[in-house]
């Protein structure tokens, strides 16, 4: 592909674990830990919790740079209040400014769409410094970039919100703050070449995913945003992973762990970073490597297993092993000579979990360690306090035992601290959130002062892994939790807000506020709390916190599935997945100008609530079939017993003339006892593979509907209720429904709906071998479905054919496509594409054309099919190449089809034919792009551009005029100008 995302993975045990570590944090943002004023009013927290990065200038140490009395240490976050005014980090639609002067009613101002993954940000007088992850891009010199960037974006005028620079941090973002005009980032390289048209093929540039460096390494960038410009500054980089940070206003503390090749004799090093330049110089100074790995896994990537609040003391929590399991060593190192620093101390402490929860006070370590858990998954945690007054002998003070697990240590007034984790406890019923609340006063004698349990059946809190998700009002005695969960009991997802109170001897759980999407914040504006998940912005009256109640609720972001354009408007299809949160899709009519919805015009969208959820649509002029799927109490399977709950298909009629969206007639198939708990509108595993669409449009108003339920009988798959329902809409306010049965073998399958023409297609397969304990063969058979009469459909006769029909030639029905797939013994893919004439009961091969790679969807417009097809490559010293063959094959001669190719470097599949272009995705796992080529009559196709997408993939795309309309989940609808 020209812009193709693609890599290669090195297989070491620490770039999985660095891997995995930074995929789960970075989904979680980061904010300073608060505390609101009696008022309940908000600012902009700057405040550091217990143990946090200290404000302090380390005045007067040996060898310390000078203090300067105006930089200060920042938090960045996912949001942030200034003035009347909430900017929000949504991970689906970027940048998004509301205004909450009058807090019952924010109002969407303006949003700037972000490419990559939104990570943190900070606000400054209208200007929102943003860090994004996973993003891609070219150098200054041209050269492909895949990693992390800083952009400033200039919201002071919020409907029209404009860029102000770029720089470029390299590696995947872990962790950031800023001191003064400065924001400083620590990234994580994980050894691997990304690019596009990347690396080095036959000693030709333009490879794709080639290694570069089979090592890890952690990167610290320094990035200025002084008078509204962006600029980078300064960069360091060292071989290694995990890297921790703490920051003060003129010194980093880094601790990083290196890749020896030998899991026991890992060690953590401990790097003084000066950054007592105003401008974002840093200098090395001194570093000492001591015993233990760093974990960069927990709260807040590790943050809290590292010390240097006075910036003279250092002290790190490091694993005895990487595996976890054999305990920790917490080592203490004097850096008042930064360039000289000196081990005081390392103290084993004995754990049975890789995960500690962590909190460094005065003196003092907060310490619980994974504990010991039954075979019901019951168990308990120790909380530690160590006395570090004395830095050569730490030690530990006191210990008290807390029930389940604890992920988070997290300060209270006086001297209290917050355990946050589960309670695991409740054999098979889910593992509910707990807080406890701990006296430390006495270090020797910790005492339990009470447990809040939270969150019915399996739930969780983003604020374990991140202390800026921990809201607390100290005057009132009040603690915020955002919290998601689901409950097996009442079959629904519970998110929203959790309040809690407490006195100085006391923790009382208080009432919830559900709200929609995984809630990442809860915070305070003006009298209200303000819920924030990437899918709403609720609000909250909490007057009277044992029962807190939503007044005001704004979608931010709705999982389109199509958009389908109409002169001056488009109708947008929203719907969710099974049971998440909703019951209902929608269908919203909005101007075609404001398709992207990048801010609000306040004029009403015409809307209309489909019962139902994981919808789909298919269009007739001023009519669109909306296909959902409704939840359906019935009984249990089998003899058990009981109430389940399945899915039960509805057509819903739509008619979307002069730009409104009207409900006319639908209909609801029979309950598709196939599809238990709503696993999908397919059949089963592998049998099911080449399944094709499982409702396809005949015609312009009949839907056809194939229905596969498939069960086990003594250790095998079989198919004893089998149809095919046909629903015809041609009176839009009274469907109907038909249904016949396609093959009565319980032991077969068929599926494959295709349409050619106005002719309907299915294919089954009939046993030539039973497999019984091996494998076996079976041959496939065309079967056509004669619709004359929409009330009695009628299965033609069987014709045996090669491979999966793919489509046909809709002016001669008797002209079908067929793929058949193939591999050889090197594992490659070979298939041919075979052209087929129908005649009664038999098939004869016209021609066949051997396609070579990984065949994807295959596209029929006129006498042109359009595939794609992708080769691997291997390389010397592993890993692969490859390349995507984009085929556009001219059946005018039936017996003598022409392919034509266009190739490129690459890896992606066929997602389109719109008009005269092709759109073929060009990225890994979801189109991070999409490459558009121009077709021409008796010629290849011809590359025209690349185009970035969000989110990733498309659902579905659509064309008007010259401009592309993609449906992109919750990421929303980004429309695309044609060159």
């Amino acid at each position: 592909m020209r812009h193709s995302a693609s890599f290669l993975l090195i297989p070491l045990l620490a770039s999985f674990i660095a891997a995995c570590s930074a995929d789960r944090d970075r989904s979680v943002g980061q904010t300073s830990f608060e505390s609101a004023p009696p008022n309940g009013s908000r600012g902009v927290a700057g405040g550091v919790g217990i143990g946090g990065d200290s404000a302090g200038s380390g005045a007067g140490l040996p060898g310390a740079p000078s203090p300067t009395s105006t930089r200060t240490v920042q938090e960045t976050d996912l949001y942030r209040l200034e003035g009347n005014r909430l900017y929000y980090l949504n991970a689906y639609r970027g940048l998004m400014v509301f205004d909450v002067t009058n807090p019952d009613r924010p109002a969407l101002l303006g949003r700037s769409p972000i490419f990559g993954q939104p990570v943190d940000m900070i606000v400054r007088n209208g200007v929102a410094i943003v860090v994004i992850g996973d993003w891609f891009g070219r150098m200054d010199d041209g050269t492909p970039f895949h990693g992390s960037i800083v952009r400033g974006l200039d919201a002071t005028d919020p409907a029209h919100i404009r860029s102000i620079g770029e720089a470029k941090l390299g590696g995947f973002v872990r962790d950031d703050r800023v001191v003064g005009d400065v924001i400083y980032a620590v990234s994580e390289d994980y050894g691997w070449w990304y690019g596009w048209d990347a690396g080095v093929a036959d000693g030709v540039a333009g490879g794709v995913g080639t290694v570069t460096t089979p090592r890890e390494s952690v990167i610290v960038a320094s990035v200025s945003f002084a008078n509204h410009t962006i600029a980078p500054v300064d960069r360091v980089q060292f071989d290694g992973f995990s890297g921790v940070f703490n920051v003060t206003p003129n010194a980093i503390m880094l601790a990083s762990t290196a890749w020896d090749g030998r899991v026991s004799e890992g060690k953590t090093s401990l790097l003084y970073l000066d950054i007592s330049d105003p401008g974002g110089e840093i200098v090395q100074r001194g570093s000492l490597a001591v015993d233990g790995w760093v974990n960069g896994w927990g709260v807040d990537n590790g943050r809290w297993n590292l010390d240097f609040a006075d910036g003279k003391t250092a002290h790190v929590l490091g694993q005895s092993s990487i595996y976890g399991g054999s305990g920790y060593v917490l080592s203490t190192v004097d850096f008042s000579n930064p360039g000289a620093p000196v081990l005081d101390s390392a103290m084993t402490i004995a754990g049975t979990g890789w995960s500690a929860a962590a909190r460094f006070d005065t003196n003092r370590l907060y310490l619980s360690p994974a504990g010991g858990y039954t075979s019901d998954g019951s168990g308990t945690t120790p909380f530690q306090v160590f006395d570090l007054s004395n830095p050569r002998a730490p030690r530990l003070a006191g210990t008290v035992t807390v029930p389940g697990t604890v992920w988070n240590l997290l300060p209270a007034p006086g001297s209290r601290i917050f355990a946050l984790g589960n309670d695991y406890q409740r054999a098979g019923q889910g593992d509910p959130v707990t807080l406890h609340y701990l006296d430390v006063t006495n270090p020797a004698a910790p005492a339990l002062l009470g447990t809040s349990t939270f969150g019915q059946g399996w739930a969780w809190t983003p604020a374990a892994g991140t202390f800026k998700a921990f809201t607390m009002d100290a005057a009132r005695g009040l603690v915020v939790l955002p919290f998601s969960g689901w409950d097996f009991a009442g079959r629904t997802y519970n998110n929203g807000l959790q309040l809690i109170e407490f006195t100085p001897t006391s923790v009382t759980t208080a009432g919830s506020a559900h709200t929609r999407g995984w809630v990442e914040r809860g915070i305070f504006v003006g009298n209200r709390l303000v819920s924030l998940s990437n899918e709403s912005l609720a609000v909250v009256d909490y007057a009277d916190p044992r029962a807190p109640r939503v007044v005001t609720e704004l979608t931010l972001a709705r999982n389109v599935v199509t958009a389908r354009p109409s002169g001056a408007t488009i109708a947008e299809v929203s719907s969710d997945w099974w049971d998440n949160n909703t019951t209902s899709s929608q269908v919203r009519v909005l101007p075609i100008a404001g398709a992207e919805e990048t801010s609000d015009t306040g004029a009403a969208v015409p809307t209309l609530d489909v019962e139902g959820i994981g919808a789909r649509s298919f269009s007739n002029g001023r009519y669109t079939y909306v296909v959902t799927s409704v939840s359906t109490d019935t009984p249990c399977p089998g003899s058990t017993g009981g109430t389940c709950f399945a899915r039960a298909q509805q057509v819903q009629v739509v008619d979307l003339a002069n730009g409104a969206a009207v409900a006319r007639g639908k209909l609801r198939l029979p309950i598709d006892r196939g599809g238990w708990y709503g696993w999908g509108w397919g059949g089963f595993w592998w049998y099911d593979w080449w399944g094709g669409d499982d409702v396809v449009q005949v015609g312009s108003d009949v839907l056809a509907f194939r229905r596969w339920e498939a069960s086990y009988q003594d250790g095998h798959v079989v198919d004893g209720g089998s149809k095919l329902y046909v629903v015809d809409l041609a009176n839009p306010d009274a469907p109907r429904v038909a249904s016949t049965a396609i093959q009565s073998d319980a032991m077969g399958w068929w599926g494959n709906l295709q349409v050619v023409g106005t002719t309907l297609y299915t294919t089954h397969y009939e046993w030539i071998d039973d497999p019984g304990q091996h494998h076996g063969w079976v041959r496939y058979y065309l079967d056509s479905v004669d619709l004359s009469d929409r009330s009695r459909p009628r299965i033609g006769a069987k014709v045996n054919v090669p491979g999966f029909l793919v489509g046909g030639d809709a002016a001669d029905p008797s002209i079908v496509y067929t793929i058949d797939y193939r591999w050889d013994d090197g594992e490659a893919a070979v298939n041919d594409f075979d052209v087929l004439r129908i005649h009664g009961g038999q098939a004869t091969l016209l021609s066949h054309t051997t396609i070579h790679g990984w065949v994807g969807s295959t596209f029929v417009r006129g006498t042109q099919a359009y595939l794609s097809a992708v080769q691997y490559t291997p390389q010397t010293g592993g890993g692969s190449s490859s390349r995507v063959d984009l085929h556009a094959i001219d059946l005018s001669s039936p017996s003598h089809p022409r392919d034509r190719i266009a190739s490129d470097h690459g890896w992606g599949w066929l997602l389109a034919i719109e008009g005269d272009r092709a759109l073929v995705t060009s990225g890994w796992w979801g189109a991070q792009a999409i490459d558009v080529y121009r077709l021409r009559a008796g010629s290849a196709p011809v590359f025209e551009q690349t185009v970035r997408t969000r989110g990733w993939g498309a659902n579905a795309v659509a064309r008007q005029d010259q401009t592309l309309f993609l449906s992109s989940g919750y990421w929303g609808v980004q429309a695309i100008p044609l060159q």
